[in-house]
């Protein structure tokens, strides 16, 4: 099977969720043509996933494509959009067909679930590694950012810390099938001062909104939702969460779950409290690609 044999079939499979009343032009063009309504504006993101990296040299195609929308989908929720459009990329050393087509599966689910149509992409020759780029609507001077926080703001975060990181180390289904907080950074327009995804853990995270904010932060470990056997530590330093970090001047009404779990305060840095007492947290620089 050649190379566009291969996208026709990705395409056969995608079915739908390569279809929507506003893509004009869809896979198959040069470039995909899309509307965007009035009084609207378009986040725009994108990640790629390399094997032996991300994810394992030998994990399932379907699954690999659940993550590789996952965690593109999770920064469009940070930034308060509703996911809309996605390329997807893909290099493979070889034309491993039922690889790819479990693939596109995953891809499909994500797109379908979360209403984003895939309205093109690429396929190349190389070692395996996998792209989505993210389109996502909202309405226009509505979008969420890092840099808004305050002296004063209480510091809130979604679900629970830790459950990623064990289902990394378990190898468990879990890792790859992340729920992006769409739902609830779009409730949070309007309510958060600012916001971002936790994928490199909450305090590399947190720090980089404190740092774009120009303030600092003072957190209580024990307030901590942490996951079932996972260290209170542990939880804020080991990412792959992809629950939504924010802050706001007061409790927002939400209907997903959310913890208070600090302040921001004028001073910089980051300050974890136990207790009471300060206490000293390695690892809170995150992952980091060099």
């Amino acid at each position: 099977m050649n190379e566009f044999e291969i996208i026709d079939r990705i395409t056969q499979i995608l079915g739908r969720a390569a279809r929507a009343e506003s893509v004009l032009v869809g896979p198959g063009d040069d470039a995909a043509v899309v509307s965007v309504p009035p009084g609207f504006e378009l986040a725009v993101t994108t990640d790629t996933l390399v094997a032996g990296r991300h994810f394992p040299t030998d994990a399932p195609g379907d699954l690999v494509g659940c993550r590789a929308m996952g965690v593109n989908l999770s920064d469009l929720a940070a930034m308060g959009a509703s996911p809309s459009y996605c390329v997807v990329s893909l290099t493979i050393p070889q034309a491993d067909i039922p690889w790819i087509e479990a693939y596109a599966r995953g891809i499909a689910e994500y797109a379908k679930r979360y209403g984003a149509s895939i309205v093109g992409g690429n396929i190349a020759r190389g070692p395996l590694a996998v792209s989505v780029t993210a389109h996502g609507l909202l309405p226009a001077g509505e979008h969420l950012l890092r840099s808004g926080a305050q002296a004063g703001d209480m510091v809130f975060v979604s679900g629970t810390l830790g459950a990623g990181h064990a289902a990394r180390l378990a190898n468990d289904p879990r890792f790859y099938r992340i729920e992006p907080r769409i739902d609830l950074g779009q409730e949070l327009r309007g309510w958060a001062t600012a916001a971002i995804d936790i994928s490199d853990g909450l305090l590399a995270d947190l720090g980089h909104v404190c740092r774009a904010s120009g303030v600092g932060a003072r957190l209580t470990l024990e307030a901590m939702p942490v996951a079932e056997g996972i260290e209170p530590e542990t939880a804020i330093t080991c990412g792959d969460d992809y629950e939504l970090l924010f802050t706001a001047r007061e409790r927002p009404d939400v209907d997903e779950p959310i913890t208070a779990i600090g302040e921001v305060v004028e001073e910089e840095g980051i300050t974890v409290l136990d207790l009471g007492r300060a206490v000293a947290i390695d690892k809170s620089e995150g992952y980091r690609h060099f």
